[in-house]
């Protein structure tokens, strides 16, 4: 089966955006531009969380998020997609597009919290904003949009960030933490949910259909790893090898620069085995 999908797998914060976009540099790849949570969730938006089970698809909703997908395709043979709530429905997004192949992209944790807490707390980025609201499905979620206008308008108005919707990955009993725990620490939960749930679907996906990348290898060494996906996806690796991408490193290890021991200790016991995951791949 011919691959028509790259589904890029990582948790918030953890680069998906910018390897994205260095896919897409590539003349034969198109790209969703943002993440469509709202298009993954078309049929299920009134369940509580991302967490989505096969048992959840329809022929119907199956066929609703390939149409939307392809829209984006374009006439490109291959479409980049990377959606973070994905994280937590790896199965899910296999039953929809088997045909698809993912890159399980991971980033070290104390980077990740400590870069989702400054996210929570920012203000909106309009443009994006905007870009997702042309292409919002109003006539298939318009409650879900409807719930997301309000809560940024709360945040507009200065509202308690914890109350004010959830940035990021809804995993299953967020909103509990966020109503007994400090923002920080659910965003290092957050972060482990999603690692840890990737990677035990992962487990039982075929070896094949998965490429496992770390951000910081690639941001470091960005042709090399571009000229693997490009391998893994079959397609000419060429335009990667001429590309010269200027890309940021001082992020790296930016988490454990700015937290502070307190926090560190805070956090990193809801991150252990999450984070022993990452050093065993």
């Amino acid at each position: 089966m011919s691959c028509n999908f790259l589904i890029l797998i990582g948790a918030a914060r953890s680069g998906t955006k910018l390897v994205r976009d260095l896919i897409a540099t590539h003349p034969d790849v198109a790209k969703v531009p943002y993440d469509i949570n709202y298009i993954w969730r078309l049929g299920n938006q009134s369940y509580p969380h991302d967490l989505l089970s096969p048992e959840q698809i329809t022929p119907e909703i199956a066929a609703k998020i390939r149409t939307k997908l392809k829209r984006f395709q374009g006439k490109q043979p291959l479409l980049v997609e990377k959606t973070v709530g994905n994280c937590l429905r790896v199965p899910f997004v296999h039953n929809i597009l088997p045909e698809a192949r993912f890159i399980h992209l991971l980033r070290d944790g104390m980077d990740v919290v400590e870069s989702v807490y400054r996210q929570w707390m920012a203000p909106p980025e309009w443009n994006y904003l905007y870009q997702k609201a042309i292409s919002f499905p109003w006539l298939d979620s318009f409650d879900y949009g409807w719930e997301y206008g309000q809560n940024l308008f709360k945040k507009l108005l200065g509202k308690d960030v914890k109350k004010t919707g959830i940035w990021g990955v809804r995993y299953p009993g967020i909103d509990e933490d966020l109503a007994t725990r400090d923002l920080l620490t659910v965003c290092a939960i957050q972060w482990s949910y999603c690692v840890e749930t990737a990677f035990k679907d992962f487990n039982n996906l075929p070896s094949e259909s998965v490429l496992t990348l770390h951000y910081e290898d690639l941001v470091m060494r960005p042709v090399e790893y571009l000229t693997q996906i490009a391998d893994f996806v079959k397609i000419d690796s060429t335009p990667y090898q001429q590309l010269y991408p200027q890309i940021d490193s001082r992020n790296i290890g930016k988490g454990r620069r700015n937290l502070t021991p307190t926090e560190i200790e805070l956090i990193l016991p809801h991150m252990q085995k999450a984070l022993s995951l990452l050093n065993n791949v």
